[in-house]
């Protein structure tokens, strides 16, 4: 699917989600590949991502000393990274958002999660997967951009491996720009 196309599909979901009451929010993302300076072994500092996603959220509070307010929400988004090559990804994590404050009008948040992933291919030129099923791991800081929190920018590291659960585990890492819309 071409970036634009993409994009088109994007936008019209928006929309049309409204109508999908189990449905919490949409997100949209775009970003970039990173070198490997931090966890994958090879650059894909080339290569573009762009992803589309439905959130849900669990209902699920706590209130930590060290960490904050967090709540659980539920992400499945698909995600397309690609430079000379492309590679599709489907994915289902659970997110934790760790917020500063119970107050209502919260001014910045923190999130981690860990989940699954599927690569439809194992190739994206220089880096080589050794199996389709990857861990989608996500470490972001965010903001709200309204008082009603109906949306949110995040800024997200994103890290896809397989765990050492075959070798070679060269790993994927992106770094994207996320927009959570909640419905």
């Amino acid at each position: 699917m071409s970036r634009i196309n993409f994009c088109l599909v994007s936008v019209i979901a928006l929309f049309v989600c409204p109508q999908i009451r189990a449905i919490d929010g949409a997100l949209i993302s775009f970003g970039t590949g990173m070198d490997n300076s931090l966890i994958q072994s090879k650059s894909s500092s080339g290569s573009g991502q762009s992803s589309f996603g439905f959130f849900w959220n669990s209902e699920t509070n706590f209130e930590h000393g060290l960490f904050g307010y967090g709540e659980l929400e539920y992400e499945f988004y698909y995600s397309q990274v690609s430079e000379d090559q492309e590679i599709n990804i489907i994915a289902f994590r659970p997110v934790l958002n760790f917020w500063e404050s119970t107050a209502k009008e919260r001014n910045w948040y923190w999130q981690f999660g860990v989940g699954i992933s599927y690569f439809d291919s194992k190739i994206l030129p220089p880096i080589e997967l050794s199996t389709n099923g990857q861990f989608a791991t996500i470490l972001g800081i965010g903001m709200p951009l309204d008082k009603g929190q109906q949306h949110r920018l995040t800024l997200r590291y994103n890290h896809y491996s397989n765990g050492y659960l075959e070798t070679p585990n060269q790993g994927l890492d992106t770094i994207s720009l996320d927009w959570h819309a909640r419905f």
